[in-house]
């Protein structure tokens, strides 16, 4: 009776693929050998197959008989579990049974777009593939995941639905988010980039201020906000006029007056805009007079 020496071996594939299934037995009787091939326990009657002999003249004349069972461009229906039969007058010999599962690489149904959104409101990305198995989706943010809208919970995924979301959008969240979808066939990713807008509004108040003549003053307007905020000096309802007593830094956020005169006193504005808006912050100065007396 022939005995096994390759067993079938439990096999993926992807749909489409060319599969071959092998089995090979010895036997030191010539007698002559049938081979079949089972899937789910069915005999398969028109098996595509190639069969061989070998013969080992060791201790003996021994022949290796193989069977090679072909799989062409394999679908959903050629699951299952692989079996071969090897057969002569003494008796037949079972293969274990190899599995066959097909898969599907993941493909996007729904891609992430890029969005712009403003601090506060809510956020919504879309994502979702189709693939055999059924792939699991995954977020991250630049590269990473953790990430403030994951660490503050924030962000909400519905089991159910296709829809990422994050809400009370934050400057921190701006950032590239990815989608992947995976399966055992393999993974795909899509990338969408997330820019936040922001209001201007001060990080420090504007404070008044009180100098006597000749000191030196600074107001300080230091604004946030996204696109970063155009910054303009008002004294009174005018923009202010500048001497060369008058210093700003290069992003106006700071103004600097030297030598004050009884003229630099009034009411100072910090104007701040952006494309969503202008906020503004006054400063009053007063000025002491030398004392004449």
């Amino acid at each position: 009776k022939p005995q096994i020496i390759t067993q079938p071996e439990t096999t993926m594939a992807m749909v489409g693929k060319d599969i071959r299934f092998t089995c090979s037995a010895a036997s030191s009787s010539s007698s002559p050998m049938t081979f079949a091939w089972k899937k789910d326990n069915e005999v398969l009657t028109n098996a595509d197959m190639e069969n061989f002999v070998h013969v080992h003249a060791q201790d003996g004349e021994v022949m290796e008989y193989t069977t090679i069972l072909h799989l062409r461009q394999v679908t959903f229906g050629h699951e299952g579990r692989y079996q071969c039969v090897i057969t002569n007058h003494f008796g037949s010999t079972y293969s274990h049974k190899a599995r066959l599962t097909v898969n599907v690489l993941p493909s996007f149904t729904k891609t992430p777009h890029d969005i712009t959104i403003r601090t506060t409101t809510m956020a919504r990305l879309e994502c979702a593939a189709t693939g055999h198995p059924n792939p699991q989706i995954a977020w991250q943010k630049d590269g990473g995941t953790d990430f403030p809208a994951a660490r503050e919970r924030r962000m909400h995924v519905m089991p159910d639905d296709d829809v990422f979301f994050i809400t009370d959008v934050k400057i921190d969240d701006a950032g590239v988010y990815s989608c992947t979808a995976q399966n055992s066939a393999g993974s795909i990713s899509a990338n969408a980039t997330l820019t936040v807008l922001e209001t201007p509004s001060l990080v420090v108040p504007l404070e008044d201020r009180v100098v006597s003549v000749g000191e030196t003053v600074a107001l300080q307007c230091k604004a946030t906000g996204n696109p970063p905020p155009r910054i303009t000096w008002f004294k009174g309802d005018r923009p202010l006029s500048l001497t060369e007593r008058h210093h700003l830094t290069p992003d106006n956020q700071l103004l600097v007056v030297q030598n004050v005169v009884a003229e630099d006193a009034g009411r100072y504005t910090c104007e701040m805009s952006n494309t969503l808006g202008t906020e503004r912050a006054h400063s009053q100065l007063s000025v002491l007079l030398e004392n004449l007396y």
